[in-house]
């Protein structure tokens, strides 16, 4: 017998509601922002680099990233959190700021980020290294340490090799501007040179923000912030180094599902983070805002890297050998050595 009635009713798909999205994500998002809560704890507490910090922890607890109820919001967390803590990087920047520092040095640094992304694509084939691998360390030596490294990895095709390249640049990029810190001012002493200088040379070499701040003022207030606005400079340039390496290795060039032939577009994060950088610029940001902007994108950033800690096995890492080291070395020494033979020449 045929039950007409059943075969005549139409099927009905429940669309998923935002709670059944809270109940798969919230899980990993809270391991995610308590795991960065910690990181962020220790940072303060020992002065430890806090991006470093987040990675460690997060590798720590990888098991936690075998649970199906975790894997989820940590995936969200290490996606969408990183882009959102990327764009809100452009409040920190300020035009004004950055243009009186003065033309010669602003070209001298822009013209070493250049050739030191030039070099780790050169460098890369050489050693055998993935041309993501050079994106990511090119853009974190040129740039601004780990928050680059996060922001390129964004638009890389995202895959076991890419985070697993993502964790070694920023364990090893974080580990050079930590010795920078230390040894740079002790050089820049030596060599005699005036506060703007030694500002130019620290704020255009040292990879992270916080060494940055950290070397320039273990000299001198000023040298800290002319070190800080050079830096700013450097930060400034993300976006384009991030739309280049989009458009030679984003997700449309790799094996994902995009195809090679579709016309690429321009991400959301990087027009915000324009934006943002714009109204920034305009003085049509309140100083509040702006600093409660870069406490989330500082926050966001913990969380993202936390995030994408907990889903690397170590073991693979371990694997990667030398040949990432000896390259993120060499790029820091080629960034100095430009910067700081230019400055010497110019005087």
């Amino acid at each position: 017998m045929v039950d007409f009635v059943s075969s005549n009713k139409p099927s009905l798909v429940r669309r998923p509601l935002p709670s059944d999205w809270l109940a798969a994500h919230y899980p990993g998002i809270l391991i995610a922002i308590m795991a960065g809560i910690c990181a962020e704890a220790i940072s303060s507490h020992y002065g430890a680099p806090s991006m470093l910090m987040a990675l460690l922890i997060g590798l720590s607890i990888h098991f936690i990233y075998d649970l199906d109820t975790a894997r989820p919001g940590i995936e969200w967390v290490g996606r969408s959190i990183l882009r959102l803590g990327v764009a809100l990087l452009g409040l920190k920047i300020a035009v004004a700021d950055i243009i009186s520092i003065g033309f010669a040095p602003l070209v001298l640094v822009a013209f070493a980020m250049v050739a030191t992304m030039l070099f780790a694509v050169a460098g890369a084939r050489l050693l055998g290294l993935s041309r993501s691998f050079a994106a990511l360390s090119g853009g974190a030596v040129a740039v601004c340490g780990a928050s680059a490294a996060a922001a390129v990895s964004s638009v890389l095709p995202q895959d076991e090799e890419s985070e697993r390249s993502l964790t070694v640049v920023i364990a090893v990029v974080t580990l050079m501007a930590t010795i920078a810190m230390i040894f740079y001012p002790l050089l820049v002493v030596a060599l005699g040179l005036t506060p703007q200088d030694m500002g130019v040379i620290l704020g255009g070499t040292i990879h992270d923000v916080a060494q940055v701040v950290a070397a320039g003022k273990a000299i001198s207030p000023k040298v800290g912030e002319l070190a800080t606005f050079v830096k700013l400079m450097r930060v400034a340039l993300l976006l384009p180094i991030v739309m280049m390496v989009f458009l030679w290795l984003g997700r449309g060039h790799g094996t994902g599902s995009v195809p090679r032939s579709k016309v690429q577009y321009i991400p959301g994060f990087l027009i915000a983070f324009l934006v943002f950088a714009a109204f920034n610029s305009a003085g049509l940001v309140a100083e509040q805002v702006q600093s409660l902007g870069s406490d989330l994108s500082h926050y966001f950033l913990i969380f993202a890297i936390t995030a994408i800690g907990v889903k690397t096995n170590l073991k693979t890492v371990l694997e990667v050998g030398w040949r990432p080291l000896a390259l993120i070395v060499a790029e820091t020494l080629v960034m100095l050595f430009i910067v700081l033979g230019g400055v010497l020449l110019l005087h």
